[in-house]
């Protein structure tokens, strides 16, 4: 009976970890979407290059924060992937580039939102 109390513990523990990640994570995905949509992204397409390379700054400074944590849950592969898209954006944006820039962010967008759709638990995710 005690083995079974430690388990059901342990269990409990590993899903309780899991839904405070998910809320953070969703929290932050949610947060990182909505800056480079209505933030970023407008400030690249008006060719306002020192807000959009401040906003880059500001955006690669929390996503790095994010993704210390992150690595212990998600996906490395993905998480990476983002990663490079956000330092091309960079790049990008530094180099003054409309097109590039708002292209990777976008695709940025995209990343996040598989991100996110992979962090659910859901049967496909199970399975």
């Amino acid at each position: 009976m005690k083995n079974l109390i430690i388990s059901i513990a342990a269990v409990a523990l590993l899903i309780g970890t899991w839904l405070v990640f998910f809320n953070y994570s969703s929290d932050n995905i949610n947060s990182y979407t909505h800056s480079i949509k209505k933030e970023i992204l407008p400030a690249v397409e008006d060719q306002r290059w020192e807000e959009s390379k401040d906003l880059m700054k500001s955006l690669n400074k929390d996503w790095h924060k994010y993704k210390k944590t992150a690595l212990l849950f998600l996906d490395t592969r993905t998480v990476n992937e983002i990663d490079y898209s956000l330092a091309r954006a960079i790049k990008y944006v530094e180099a003054e580039d409309v097109s590039n820039a708002s292209g990777e962010l976008n695709s940025i967008i995209e990343q996040l939102s598989f991100l996110k759709k992979n962090d659910e638990v859901s049967a496909a995710n199970i399975l």
